[in-house]
C-alpha cells in the first residue's frame, strides 16, 4: 500500500496542480513552472557533482524538490490549498521515510533548497497584480 502511494503521490498532486491553477494559467505562470524545475533540477545536477548532501550522510530528494514546487504554486494562489497541499506532502514524506526511500533530514533539507520557488511564484503573482492595477 506504501508503495503505491509513494508511486502516485506526485503525479496525483500535479494532476491537482494542473486543474487547480487552470484558471489561473498565463504565460508567466507557465514561466515560473519552468524556472522553478530549471531551479531544482540545476541543483540537482551541481548537488550530485559537490556531493553535499552524501557529506552529511543524506541524499538530495527530487521528488521532494518537484513536489515543492507544486505547493509552491498553490501557496501563491490560495493559502488554505497550499497549506493543504503542503501537509500533505509531509504525508508523502512519512511514507518515504517507512520505505525508506529518504531520510526526514533528506526531506527537509530539500524543502529549505526549494525555498527560492515561492518567492518566484509571489514575484509572479504580484507582478501580474500591478500589471493590472
Amino acid at each position: 500500500m506504501l508503495i503505491t502511494i509513494a508511486n502516485y503521490y506526485t503525479p496525483l498532486l500535479a494532476l491537482f496542480c494542473v486543474c487547480f491553477l487552470n484558471s489561473k494559467m498565463n504565460k508567466q505562470l507557465g514561466l515560473s513552472f519552468l524556472f522553478a524545475f530549471f531551479y531544482i533540477y540545476s541543483f540537482a545536477f551541481i548537488e550530485a557533482r559537490f556531493s553535499w548532501w552524501s557529506s552529511m550522510g543524506g541524499d538530495f530528494s527530487s521528488h521532494t524538490a518537484a513536489t515543492m514546487v507544486m505547493v509552491c504554486a498553490l501557496l501563491s494562489f490560495n493559502y488554505k490549498v497550499g497549506l493543504a497541499a503542503f501537509i500533505s506532502m509531509l504525508g508523502y514524506g512519512w511514507v518515504m521515510t517507512m520505505l525508506s526511500y529518504h531520510s526526514w533530514f533528506d526531506i527537509f533539507t530539500t524543502i529549505l533548497a526549494c525555498i527560492p520557488c515561492i518567492f518566484l511564484f509571489f514575484s509572479m503573482k504580484d507582478s501580474k497584480t500591478k500589471g493590472n492595477s
